[in-house]
């Protein structure tokens, strides 16, 4: 018994030797444990986190406040670039507009036989140019009111109009178009829809926009046009049976300028009907939107409250 206190004893006096040989013996893997050198114990302890001085901390803030002035700087040349554009889009919609209306009425002038009578192909390519000229000074229109938009310069006309009155002027707007396609136009209209205090002829831009989409991508079936109760607003439609749209242009439809390359070209147009159906929409403070299939058709909807403040 006492012989065991004293080897008890000798090895509590000699541990700390033997733990510092230990630590400093390299590295073995006799039974699989990995023993680490001092150096390696050393690295894993916390370091210690280097202290911020004031000099750091003032260049941190240096370094932000330029970045903030560089993109301050950067929005400023943005919306200078953008008044700027939408400046020259007005002026050149007005230079453009004067010349087209006195085209037309020169048109017509010959056509009604007011210089002499012509013949009846004469008449025909003076339709064309009438027809054309008309398309033209409709795509200037839209760009100068797109523009006006921009500057928050168009004042609405509001009046009390039934929205199936709304809905028949512009159906039959389009009712050649249709009529040429061998599509079939339905108006569905809920009865009973109380007044909307609107600007007519702002909705009936709106709705003569989607309606020569629908024909315009529709080649066989029909376009339907309506409006129903929806709570609080009342819910315009335009609905085909058309080619429909790609997910991938999804994200592009209401942009200003933008055509669904490979879908949109080959009808025509500058992009500008969509965008401007939006703004009018939301001046009436509506939402548009769309819900469409590839090939099976597309719905075009948008919502006007009862009551507009």
């Amino acid at each position: 018994m006492e012989s065991r206190k004293i080897s008890l004893r000798a090895s509590l006096y000699t541990l700390p030797v033997r733990l510092k040989n230990l630590l400093a013996a390299p590295r073995r893997q006799g039974d699989g444990v990995a023993v680490p050198h001092e150096e390696t114990l050393i690295s894993l302890r916390p370091q210690p986190r280097p202290k911020k001085t004031k000099n750091s901390i003032w260049q941190r803030r240096r370094r932000i406040r330029a970045r903030l002035s560089a993109a301050q700087k950067q929005t400023q040349e943005l919306e200078e670039l953008n008044r700027l554009q939408v400046q020259f889009i007005a002026d050149i919609s007005h230079e453009l507009r004067t010349p087209l209306n006195g085209i037309l009425g020169y048109a017509e002038l010959l056509r009604d036989g007011l210089y002499g009578q012509l013949p009846a192909e004469q008449i025909d390519v003076l339709n064309h140019i009438r027809d054309c000229g008309h398309h033209l000074l409709d795509l200037v229109n839209e760009v100068l009111d797109l523009s006006r938009l921009k500057k928050h310069q168009v004042q609405l006309e509001l009046e009390a109009i039934p929205p199936p009155e709304l809905l028949e002027a512009a159906a039959a707007a389009v009712q050649g178009l249709a009529r040429q396609k061998r599509l079939d136009l339905i108006v569905a209209c809920e009865s009973d829809l109380p007044n909307l205090q609107i600007d007519f002829r702002r909705l009936y831009q709106v709705l003569l926009n989607l309606l020569s989409n629908a024909i315009k991508f529709t080649h066989a079936g029909s376009v339907e046009i309506g409006a129903r109760r929806d709570g609080k607003n009342i819910r315009f439609h335009v609905k085909d049976t058309g080619i429909g749209i790609a997910p991938e242009f999804s994200r592009h439809v209401f942009k200003e300028f933008r055509q669904l390359d490979g879908v949109v070209r080959p009808f025509g147009g500058v992009g500008l009907g969509l965008s401007l159906s939006k703004r009018l929409v939301e001046l009436h403070g509506g939402k548009i939107g769309y819900t469409t299939k590839q090939n099976k058709g597309t719905e075009f909807y948008f919502f006007i409250p009862l009551s507009i403040t």
